[in-house]
C-alpha cells in the first residue's frame, strides 16, 4: 500500500491535538483541585528557608542578590543550597515580597509543567515499536489517565500546597523532563535534533540536582529504563555492559560522597545526625520498609482524613517488633523480585514498580532525616498510576461488547477521578493556616509532640497564652517524640510565655528545665537575663548575657541587651562600645537603638552626637514622646534655650493625656531601676513648666479674642 504524501503531516497534526487537549485538561483540572490553595498560609519549615531568611528576600535583581540566595543556607554559608528552587524563592519574593498567592501559583504551575512532561513522556514510551503493536491505540488513554491520577491524588497536596516543598516538585519536574529528552534523544537519528535532546537532557538533570538532592537517582532511573524498556534483551544488554553499569554505579556513588565530603568534610558526617532522633540507623532502616506500604496505601487509597503533615509510627526495634516489619520486608522484596522476574512480559509495569522503590532510596534508607513525610512520593509515584491506568483499559475492552459493564466501569473510573479531585480540593482547607494545620495534625497523631508543640507555638504567637501552655502540656506528655531536643524548646517556649505573664518564678523553673537539656543555646541565656533583670538581679543578668555573647559573639539581641544593661547601671561609655557594633538600620530595635545611643552619649557629655541620635529617633518615629524630651535637655545643656522650648513644645502637644503627663513625671522623679535612662528632671521640670505656662498664656488670650466676637 502507498502511503499518503500528507500523511505524516496528518499523524503531527493528531498527535498535536491530542497532546493540545491532554494540556488543557490537565490545566483545568489541576487548578479547579488547587482553586482553594492560593491563600494557604506559610507552614512549618516555610519560616526558617524563607519567611526568615533575609538572603532569600531579593528587593533588586543583581549578582549580589542572586549570589545571596544561591547561598541561602546560613548553617553552611559556604556552600550553595538547592541554589535553583532558592532563586525561585528570591524572585518570588521581589515580585510580590511574602505575599502567599504568587508563591502557591509557581508551585501550580512547576506540577502542571510535570505533569505535562509526564504525559508525554509515557505516551512516547507506550508508543515505541516495542509496545506499539500492544498498546498503540491506547497509548493516549492509559498515558492521559494515569498522568490525572497522579496529578489530582491528595497526597501530592504536601508538594504543591506546602510552599517550601517547592524543592521536591521543581526536582521532580526537571527529573522527568531529563527523562523526556532522554527518550527523544534515543529515538532521533543521528543529527542535531539528537544532540540537542541529550543536551537537554543533561542540563534537565543539572537544574533537578539544585533544586534537591534526590534527583541523583535520575542516571539509575535512565538505565533502569533503558535496560527494562529500550533494550530488546535485558540480559543480554547487562552482560555486555556490565563494565560500563559498574562504571556508572560507582561514579554515582563517588560523585555522592564527594558531595557530603565538600558539604560538611566527611562524607559520613551524616550518621552524627542520628544523636538527635529517636531512632538508630538500624531502626530507621527496619522501619522504612513498613512507612514505604503506607506510603502506597495512601497514593490508592487518599483520603483526607488519612492524610497528615505528621505521621504517628511506631518505630520498628527487631524484625519481629512489630511483626509488620517482617511482612513489610518479604512484601517489599517480593514485589522487587516479581517486577524482574516479570520485567521481560510486563515491562512498563516492571518499570513503574522498580522506579517507585528505587527513587524512595535516598530519603528512606540510611539517612537521619524525619521517618515519613508524604511530599517524599511526589517523584516516586510517577508511574506507579501507569499499570492502573492499563488494567483499566483492558477491562473496558474486554467488556466492549456489554454496554452495561462498560457504563459501570466507565462510571467507575469517572467518580475515582471526581473522588480524587474532591479530597484534594478538602485537603487544602487544612493548609489553610497554621492553626488549622496543627488541629488537623493533633487530631490525627494525639500522641505525637511535635502537633501539640506547634499548635502551642501558634496560640503562643497569637496572644492566646493559656491554649498555648495547655498543648505544650501535651507536647510533654506525649510518647512519641520526633527530635531529642524538641523538649528543650517545649521548656523554653513555657518559659518565654511565663515572662510574658510576669510570673517570673514559673519562667525561671522552665528556663533551668530547658537549660539543663540544652547549655548551648545563646536566646536562653539572652531571655534569663532579662528575667533576672526584671527580677531585679542586675549581676546575675550581666553574667548570663556574658554567657551568650561568649556562645554566639554576633547575636545582635545579646549585644543589644548588654549595651542596655550598662546603661541602665550607668556605665554610658561601656554601653556605647557594644551599641555601636549594631546595624542602625536594622528593624529589630526600631527606634530604641538611636534612641538609647543619644542617652548614652548625652551622659557621656557629647551633646553633638547625642543631637544626632535623638534626630535620628525623631525622624524613625516623630511621636516619640522621650526623644523629643531628652533632645530639649540637650539644647538646653548646649544653651540653645529656644530650640530646647521648641522641643518641649513638641513633647507636650505629643502627651495630650493627664495620666501620660503624671507618669512623665514619676519616671524623672522616681527611684526605678532604669533611673540612668531618664531625663535630668532638675532641667526638664522647669523647662516644661515654662511652655506650659506660655502655652496656657496664649490660649487664654486666643479664647479671648474668640469670646469678644
Amino acid at each position: 500500500m502507498t502511503r499518503s504524501p500528507n500523511d505524516h503531516q496528518g499523524t503531527a497534526l493528531t498527535y498535536c491535538r491530542m497532546a493540545v487537549f491532554a494540556t488543557v485538561s490537565l490545566c483545568i483540572l489541576i487548578f479547579l483541585v488547587y482553586s482553594n490553595s492560593f491563600h494557604c498560609s506559610w507552614h512549618f519549615d516555610d519560616a526558617p528557608n524563607i519567611t526568615e531568611n533575609p538572603l532569600l528576600h531579593m528587593t533588586k535583581i543583581s549578582w549580589h542578590s542572586i549570589q545571596a540566595a544561591i547561598f541561602s543556607d546560613r548553617n553552611n554559608p559556604a556552600m550553595p543550597y538547592r541554589p535553583v528552587a532558592c532563586l525561585s524563592f528570591a524572585l518570588n519574593y521581589y515580585f510580590g515580597g511574602l505575599h502567599v498567592a504568587g508563591y502557591h501559583l509557581v508551585n501550580i504551575l512547576i506540577h502542571l509543567i510535570s505533569s505535562i512532561f509526564l504525559f508525554l513522556f509515557i505516551y512516547r514510551t507506550l508508543t515505541l515499536p516495542t509496545f506499539r503493536q500492544k498498546y498503540g491505540p491506547s497509548a493516549y488513554f492509559i498515558a492521559l489517565l494515569s498522568t490525572v491520577l497522579w496529578a489530582i491524588n491528595p497526597i501530592q497536596t504536601q508538594a504543591i500546597t506546602y510552599i517550601v516543598q517547592r524543592m521536591a516538585s521543581l526536582a521532580a519536574m526537571f527529573y522527568i523532563m531529563a527523562m523526556y529528552f532522554y527518550l527523544k534523544g534515543r529515538v532521533a537519528g543521528p543529527g542535531r535534533k539528537k544532540i540537542f535532546s541529550f543536551l537537554m537532557c543533561a542540563v534537565s538533570f543539572l537544574l533537578a540536582m539544585s533544586s534537591k538532592e534526590n534527583a541523583a537517582m535520575l542516571p539509575l532511573s535512565l538505565l533502569l529504563f533503558e535496560m527494562l524498556i529500550l533494550q530488546q534483551d535485558t540480559l543480554l544488554f547487562f552482560r555486555k555492559n556490565l563494565l560500563k553499569l559498574a562504571i556508572v554505579l560507582g561514579l554515582t556513588l563517588v560523585i555522592g560522597l564527594a558531595y557530603l565530603f565538600i558539604k560538611s568534610g566527611n562524607a559520613f558526617s551524616f550518621l552524627n545526625g542520628y544523636e538527635n532522633r529517636p531512632f538508630t540507623l538500624g531502626q530507621r532502616l527496619l522501619t522504612e520498609p513498613r512507612i514505604i506500604l503506607l506510603y502506597i496505601s495512601l497514593l490508592f487509597y487518599p483520603m483526607p482524613d488519612r492524610l497528615n503533615i505528621a505521621h504517628d509510627i511506631t518505630i520498628s526495634t527487631s524484625l519481629l517488633h512489630p511483626i509488620s516489619t517482617l511482612f513489610s520486608i518479604v512484601i517489599i522484596a517480593g514485589s522487587i523480585a516479581g517486577a524482574m522476574l516479570f520485567s521481560k512480559k510486563r515491562p512498563f509495569i516492571s518499570f513503574a514498580l522498580l522506579f517507585f522503590f528505587l527513587n524512595h532510596l535516598i530519603e528512606s534508607s540510611i539517612f537521619p532525616l524525619e521517618l515519613i513525610f508524604e511530599h517524599r512520593n511526589y517523584l516516586p509515584s510517577m508511574f506507579l498510576f501507569v499499570p492502573v491506568a492499563m488494567g483499566l483499559h483492558f477491562a473496558l475492552q474486554t467488556y466492549t461488547a456489554k454496554k452495561s459493564m462498560e457504563i459501570i466501569l466507565s462510571s467507575f473510573i469517572i467518580l475515582v477521578l471526581i473522588g480524587f479531585g474532591h479530597s484534594t480540593f478538602m485537603r487544602n482547607f487544612a493548609w489553610k493556616n497554621e492553626k488549622s494545620m496543627w488541629i488537623d495534625a493533633a487530631e490525627k497523631s494525639p500522641n505525637l509532640s511535635r502537633p501539640h508543640h506547634n499548635l502551642g507555638r501558634y496560640y503562643q504567637d497569637h496572644g492566646y497564652y493559656q491554649k498555648a501552655i495547655q498543648e505544650y502540656q501535651k507536647a510533654l506528655e506525649s510518647p512519641f517524640i520526633n527530635r531529642r531536643d524538641s523538649v528543650f524548646v517545649t521548656y523554653y517556649n513555657l518559659g518565654k510565655i511565663y515572662a510574658h505573664k510576669k510570673d517570673y518564678k514559673i519562667a525561671e523553673s522552665f528556663y533551668d528545665k530547658a537549660l539543663a537539656l540544652k547549655a548551648d543555646f545563646p536566646p536562653l541565656f539572652n531571655d534569663m537575663a532579662a528575667l533576672f533583670d526584671k527580677e531585679g538581679d542586675p549581676q546575675l543578668a550581666h553574667e548570663y548575657l556574658i554567657k551568650a555573647l561568649k556562645l554566639s559573639p554576633h547575636d545582635l539581641f545579646a549585644t543589644f541587651n548588654l549595651g542596655f544593661h550598662y546603661l541602665q547601671q550607668g556605665k554610658p561609655a561601656k554601653a556605647i562600645s557594644y551599641l555601636r557594633k549594631l546595624p542602625e538600620n536594622d528593624k529589630s530595635f526600631g527606634e530604641r537603638l538611636p534612641l538609647y545611643l543619644g542617652i548614652a552619649y548625652k551622659q557621656t557629655g557629647r551633646l553633638g552626637r547625642a543631637a544626632v541620635f535623638f534626630g535620628k529617633t525623631i525622624k524613625r518615629n516623630p511621636k516619640n514622646i522621650k526623644a523629643h524630651i531628652h533632645l530639649a535637655e540637650v539644647f538646653y545643656t548646649a544653651g540653645k534655650k529656644e530650640w530646647a522650648e521648641r522641643e518641649m513644645a513638641n513633647a507636650v502637644d505629643l502627651i495630650g493625656d493627664e495620666r501620660l503627663f503624671e507618669k512623665i513625671l514619676r519616671d524623672m522623679t522616681g527611684k526605678s531601676k532604669s533611673q540612668n535612662l531618664q531625663p535630668r528632671k532638675e532641667i526638664i521640670i522647669p523647662l516644661m513648666k515654662e511652655v506650659l505656662l506660655k502655652k496656657s498664656e496664649r490660649l487664654k488670650k486666643w479664647a479671648e479674642k474668640f469670646l469678644a466676637q
